[in-house]
C-alpha cells in the first residue's frame, strides 16, 4: 500500500492534480475539446556520442476541427531514457524550451493557455510521471493547422556480444481510440561510427534508413498455465544437449528493473512445467544473483529450458540482461551442466496497468574501436554528503585475431605417466585448437626423456588425420620414460624459426616433472623461438565438460608468461561437443583476466566479474556520500597487462545526472537535491518540468477554460581412444627397482666386463609409473655407468600403486 500512495502522490504533483490518467498502454493521445486531432508524424532520430544514447524525438499534431486544440500526450520513454530537451515550431522557427521547477513550469502553462486578449502562440509542457514516463502538453493546435514539437531523451548504453543495445517504444497496436490517432515510429540511426553494424529488431539496417517501428507478433504463451490478463511477460530461452537426471539446480539471474516488487520468476522445463525461482523485493531496483531450484521428480537436463519474467504492476520497466542455469546431475561422478542463454537482453513489457508499455523495439548498433577496454566515469553530487558514480566498462567485441597460415607445434608429453587415455586427451585439445585454424600447418613432438618429430615436416591441417594414424602405426607416439619438458620446448624453438607465419607453441604436460627442473631451463630453450612467437602450457584434466581456464599462480606459468602466453588448464571429453568453442582461448584472447577495479567502493553494486569476456560490460551505478573522480582498470590479455585509467569528464556526468531519475535511484533525495541533480543533468525529473515558449507569448483569446486544461564458428576429428595401461590395481607389495633391473645388471656386465669391485650407485626418481630422472651420484667404471642408466630409463615399471612421486637409492652390482 504504502508504494502506491507513493505513486498517486508524484503523479499527483507531476499533473498539476488535473484529471485522472487515462487507462492506456504506450503513448497516449488526450484532447481537451473533442476536436479531431491526430498524430501525423514521428520521427525518431538516434546517435550514439560519447558513450550514450541520444534521441531527437519529432512528433506533429494535425487537428482537422472548427477549434483550438490542446495535445496531451502520455509518452512511454526509451528504456532508461531521461528527457534532457524540448522545442517548439512555430512560424518555421524552433524555439529550444527552458527547465525548471515544476510548479513554476505549471502555472506558467496555466497563463499561457488561458483566457486572453492576445493571439494564440505555442506553449508545451513536458512534466515527469515516473521513471518511464513523461507527459507533453502543446497548446494551441489551431483549426486546420499542424503543430511539431522535438524532445530530447538521454539514455545509457546497454553492451551485449559486442554491440551497444538500446530501445524505443513501438506504438500500441490498439492505440486508435475515439479517433486519436498515434502512428509507428519512424526511426533512423547515427553511429557516428564509420561502417557500424546497425540491427533494428533483429534485421540489419543501413545508416539513416528510415525503419517503422512496428509492434511484433505476440509472444506465444509457453508450459502449463496461461498469462494474466493483468502481466506481462517475456520469455528466453536455452538449449541443453546432455541428459542427466537432475533434481536441483541453481538459476543466476541478471536483471534490471526499476522497481523489483512488481517482477515473479519461473523456470519453464522442457516438459512445459513451471517453477516459481523468486519474487523482487519491494523498495529495490533490480534482481540479480543465484537462486536455488527444485525440480519435478524425473525431470532430465536434455532440451528446450525457458525463463519467464512477469510484470505484474504498472510504472515501472527493466531487461532481462543475463541468465544461465546450473544443473547438478543425481547420477554419481557426472559433472555439474552449465548453460546460457544468448538471446538477450530482452526487454521486460510493463503491466498493462496504468498506462504501461506493451513492449519495445531493440536497436543494436557496433561501436567505435575498443582496444581492450572501454570506459566511462560519472560523477553527480546532490549534497554535501550525498552523491552517485556511474561505471560502465565495455570489452572490445574481439580482444584478438586469429593467426593466418600459422605454423603451430604441438608438444605432447609421451611420458610414462600418461597412458593411452591421457594422450588421446591430449589429441583432442589439439582437434580443438586446429578446427579454428585450417590454414595453419602442423609438427607434433614427441617428449619424454628426449624429444623427437613425429612427422618430420609440417603438415597442412587438412592432412593432419592421415599422418597422425601413419605416426602411430610407426610407433612414434609410444610412451617412454621421462619429462623433460626443455627438450620438447627447445625443439619447438627450433622448428618455428625456419617457418613464415605466425609462430605458435602449445606444449602440452602432466607438470610432473624431475624434481632438478627450474623454469629457467624452459626458458633458455625458447629463446631461439622467432620473437613474434606465443608458447602456451597446457595442463589436461579429466572432467566430462569441456573447459578452459587459465591458472597464474601454477609454478610452471612464468615459463608461458615470459613468451606471451599463458598457463591453462584445459579438458576436451569425446562427449563433449563444445571443445572446440572452449579451446578459442588458447587459439587467440578472448577475454580480459585477472579484472580489477581500484579507486572506488562498488557497494552493493553487482559483483565485478574476475574475467570479463570480449563483448561483455560491467555497468554499476550507485549513490554515495563522496563520488569518485578517477578509477584504475587493470587485468591481463593473455600475458599482456592491461591498465587503464578513467576518469570524469563533464558530458558523461551530465548524463549520469539524467540516469539518477531515469533509472529511479533519486528515492532518498529531498526535493532540493532533486532539484540540484536535475539541473545538472538538465532532465525532467518530479521537481522539474520543461516549458517551451515562443518569445512574447501571452495568454490567449482562444484560450483553455476551466477543465478543458487536461493533464499528463574443420577436421574430421583424430583423438585416439584405447584401454590403456591404466593406473594399477596390485595389491602385493611394490617390486624393489633393483630387483626390476637384475636382468639390466647382467646384460651390462657381460658387455662391459670390469673387476669384481665395481660399483655404480643410481638415485632414481619416479612419479606414478614414470621413472622421471636418474642420476649417478658415484661410479667406478664409465662403461657400466653409461649401460646402467641407459638399463635405468628404459625400465617400464610394472602397474602398481606406485606413489605420486618417490625416490629410489640404489647401489648396484
Amino acid at each position: 500500500m504504502q508504494r502506491q500512495i507513493v505513486r498517486l502522490a508524484l503523479g499527483a504533483l507531476a499533473l498539476g492534480l488535473l484529471a485522472p490518467a487515462p487507462e492506456a498502454r504506450a503513448d497516449r493521445l488526450s484532447v481537451a475539446r473533442d476536436q479531431p486531432l491526430v498524430e501525423v508524424s514521428h520521427s525518431v532520430d538516434l546517435q550514439i556520442v560519447d558513450g550514450v544514447a541520444r534521441y531527437r524525438v519529432r512528433r506533429s499534431f494535425a487537428n482537422s476541427g472548427t477549434q483550438s486544440e490542446e495535445a496531451s500526450l502520455r509518452i512511454e520513454l526509451a528504456h532508461g531514457a531521461a528527457v534532457t530537451g524540448l522545442r517548439i515550431r512555430a512560424r518555421e522557427r524552433w524555439f529550444d524550451g527552458e527547465l525548471m521547477d515544476a510548479e513554476l513550469a505549471r502555472e506558467r502553462y496555466r497563463e499561457l493557455t488561458g483566457i486572453g486578449a492576445w493571439e494564440p502562440k505555442d506553449p508545451a509542457l513536458l512534466q515527469w510521471v515516473w521513471a518511464d514516463q513523461v507527459f507533453l502538453q502543446v497548446f494551441p493546435v489551431l483549426p486546420g493547422g499542424v503543430n511539431t514539437v522535438e524532445y530530447t531523451l538521454t539514455a545509457p548504453l546497454e553492451y551485449r556480444n559486442g554491440r551497444y543495445v538500446v530501445t524505443y517504444p513501438h506504438a500500441d497496436p490498439q492505440r486508435n481510440v475515439d479517433k486519436l490517432t498515434l502512428v509507428d515510429p519512424v526511426l533512423r540511426v547515427h553511429p557516428n561510427t564509420r561502417g557500424a553494424e546497425i540491427r533494428v529488431a533483429g534485421k540489419r539496417v543501413a545508416v539513416d534508413e528510415p525503419v517503422i517501428l512496428v509492434a511484433p507478433p505476440p509472444q506465444p504463451w509457453i508450459g502449463e498455465g496461461g498469462p494474466d490478463e493483468r502481466a506481462s511477460y517475456v520469455f528466453s530461452k536455452l538449449e541443453v544437449e546432455r541428459d542427466e537426471p537432475v533434481q536441483k539446480a541453481s538459476l543466476r539471474l541478471e536483471i534490471d528493473h526499476t522497481f523489483s516488487g512488481d517482477l515473479t520468476v519461473a523456470l519453464v522445463t522442457p516438459k512445459g512445467e513451471h517453477i516459481a525461482v523468486t519474487a523482487g523485493t519491494g523498495g529495490e531496483n533490480d534482481i540479480r544473483g543465484s537462486f536455488p531450484v527444485e525440480l519435478p521428480a524425473g525431470t532430465r537436463t536434455r532440451g528446450a529450458w525457458h525463463l519467464v519474467v512477469a510484470d505484474q504492476a504498472g510504472l515501472d520497466v527493466g531487461s532481462l540482461d543475463a541468465w544461465a542455469i546450473d544443473f547438478s546431475p543425481d547420477r554419481k561422478g557426472a559433472a555439474t551442466i552449465t548453460a546460457s542463454a544468448a538471446d538477450l537482453p530482452r526487454f521486460i513489457p510493463d503491466a498493462p496497468d496504468a498506462g504501461g508499455s506493451t513492449g519495445h523495439v531493440v536497436i543494436e548498433v557496433g561501436p567505435p574501436k575498443i582496444r581492450s577496454l572501454a570506459a566511462r566515469l560519472g560523477r553527480v553530487v546532490a549534497s554535501a554528503d550525498k552523491g552517485f558514480s556511474r561505471l560502465e566498462i565495455d570489452a572490445a567485441p574481439r580482444m584478438g585475431e586469429l593467426p593466418r597460415r600459422a605454423a603451430v607445434v604441438f608438444v605432447l608429453d609421451t611420458s610414462r605417466s600418461q597412458d593411452e587415455d591421457d594422450l588421446a586427451a591430449q589429441l583432442r585439445i589439439v582437434d580443438a585448437y586446429l578446427r579454428h585454424l585450417p590454414d595453419a600447418r602442423v609438427e607434433l613432438i614427441a617428449s619424454d626423456r628426449h624429444a623427437r618429430r613425429v612427422f618430420g615436416e609440417f603438415v597442412p591441417v587438412a592432412q593432419l588425420p592421415a599422418a597422425l594414424a601413419r605416426a602411430r602405426t610407426a610407433g612414434a607416439l609410444a610412451l617412454h620414460n621421462g619429462s623433460a619438458l626443455e627438450e620438447g620446448l627447445g625443439l619447438a624453438a627450433e622448428l618455428l624459426a625456419g617457418q613464415a607465419g605466425p609462430g605458435r607453441v602449445v606444449a602440452l604436460t602432466d607438470a610432473r616433472l624431475r624434481t632438478r627442473f627450474r623454469n629457467a631451463m624452459a626458458e633458455r630453450a625458447l629463446a631461439s623461438a622467432p620473437p613474434t612467437a606465443i608458447t602456451h602450457l597446457v595442463i589436461p584434466e579429466e572432467d566430462s565438460v569441456a573447459s578452459l581456464r587459465r591458472d597464474d599462480a601454477h609454478v610452471l606459468a612464468p615459463i608461458a608468461g615470459h613468451q606471451r602466453g599463458v598457463l591453462f588448464i584445459a579438458s576436451a571429453p569425446a562427449e563433449d561437443k563444445r571443445s572446440p568453442d572452449e579451446m578459442l582461448g588458447l587459439v587467440r584472447p578472448i577475454a580480459v583476466d585477472n579484472f580489477a577495479v581500484a579507486g572506488i567502493d562498488l557497494g552493493d553494486a553487482g559483483e565485478l566479474p574476475a574475467v570479463l569476456r570480449e563483448g561483455s560490460s560491467y555497468r554499476a551505478m550507485f549513490a554515495t556520500p563522496d563520488p569518485t573522480r578517477r578509477v584504475v582498470l587493470t587485468g591481463k590479455v593473455w600475458a599482456a597487462p592491461v591498465r587503464r585509467v578513467i576518469t570524469t569528464n563533464e558530458a558523461f556526468d551530465i548524463a549520469t545526472a539524467g540516469f539518477v531519475f531515469s533509472e529511479d535511484e533519486h528515492g532518498e533525495l529531498s526535493p532540493d537535491e532533486m532539484r540540484t541533480v536535475a539541473y545538472r543533468g538538465r532532465a525532467v525529473s518530479p521537481v522539474t518540468s520543461y516549458l517551451a515558449v515562443e518569445p512574447g507569448v501571452r495568454p490567449s483569446f482562444d484560450g483553455l477554460e476551466g477543465d478543458e486544461i487536461g493533464e499528463s564458428i574443420g577436421l574430421g576429428g583424430f583423438g585416439m581412444s584405447g584401454g590403456g595401461a591404466g593406473g594399477g590395481g596390485y595389491s602385493a607389495p611394490l617390486p624393489r627397482i633393483k630387483d626390476l633391473l637384475a636382468d639390466a645388471v647382467t646384460r651390462c656386465q657381460q658387455a662391459h666386463p670390469a673387476a669384481k669391485a665395481w660399483h655404480v650407485d643410481l638415485l632414481l626418481e619416479t612419479t606414478s609409473r614414470e621413472i622421471v630422472d636418474v642420476q649417478v651420484p658415484r661410479s667406478s667404471h664409465a662403461g657400466l655407468r653409461d649401460c646402467l642408466v641407459e638399463a635405468a630409463w628404459a625400465l617400464e615399471l610394472p602397474a602398481s600403486h606406485w606413489p605420486e612421486r618417490d625416490t629410489h637409492d640404489l647401489s648396484l652390482p
